[in-house]
């Protein structure tokens, strides 16, 4: 008779035990505003699947099941990402805290990716490009982004550099190809994504031999959200440090490098 009861004991701890394992905390649901389309491999449109892929996308479903996350993501611009979360109708989106209007009254996460950018040309570079020694190049550029290593070589009359601002980093490369630039600015992880597109296979890039700029991306949260910051850096630490990050930027980027020649 102890013996069956102590069975039954068992098997009842085991009920409960399994039943708070499997226990999830309510569903989190967030809005993540996109530069739509997206700039890969951080986060982008494909036309295939018809979602939004990327770095971020990958970020978030490593673990959005065990902490019971709904991510949606919102199409949106950079101009707007600020005032969204400020607005309550969004919660979150990707940036470096250098690139915003107004960074206060926004909570920052631990930095998920290093973004850094280089000029890119149909033609190979002589030496390390410096913006203060330009004099009258072009460079195509993102519309609504800003570049503040850039910024004084834009606003130099003596030595300009021009912006031509274009939608997509794709854009920046086809008025690339077509010579409506000189160069066109991005970081690495784009331009390995997009200059190796199918559309570019007959041109060549060449990338600049030193880096314009580094900034750390992190996930830019609004105040109101506060008990994202440490579910979201704990398991970002978790995807950076069993290499589900590098895996992923691999995915997304392609196995290329620089200079892109013609395709064989």
């Amino acid at each position: 008779m102890r013996l069956v009861s102590y069975c039954i004991l068992l098997l009842l701890s085991s009920v409960f035990s399994a039943g708070r394992a499997v226990a999830l905390p309510p569903t989190q649901e967030i809005i993540f505003a996109i530069n739509s389309p997206g700039s890969p491999p951080y986060l982008y449109f494909d036309a295939q699947s018809q979602s939004y892929q990327g770095v971020v996308v990958d970020f978030f479903a490593s673990f959005a099941g065990e902490a019971n996350l709904n991510v949606t993501y919102l199409d949106s611009s950079r101009a707007r990402n600020e005032l969204l979360l400020h607005q309550g109708k969004a919660d979150m989106f990707l940036s470096g805290e250098e690139w915003l209007d107004d960074p206060n009254g926004f909570i920052f996460s631990k930095p998920l990716i290093q973004h850094d950018s280089y000029l890119y040309a149909t033609t190979a570079f002589d030496g390390p490009f410096v913006p203060a020694e330009s004099n009258g190049e072009t460079v195509c550029t993102r519309f609504g982004y800003k570049y503040p290593v850039l910024q004084a070589a834009f606003e130099n009359k003596e030595h300009p550099l021009i912006r031509v601002d274009s939608a997509s980093q794709t854009l920046m490369a086809l008025m690339l190809t077509k010579g409506r630039c000189d160069y066109a600015i991005m970081s690495e992880q784009n331009a390995l994504s997009v200059l190796n597109k199918r559309q570019f296979c007959n041109n060549e890039f060449y990338q600049s031999p030193n880096i314009i700029s580094s900034i750390s991306l992190v996930l830019v949260i609004r105040a109101g959200r506060q008990e994202l910051l440490p579910i979201i850096n704990q398991y970002m630490a978790g995807f950076i440090r069993n290499g589900q990050l590098s895996r992923s930027i691999k995915r997304h980027s392609g196995e290329h490098q620089f200079p892109k020649l013609v395709c064989d």
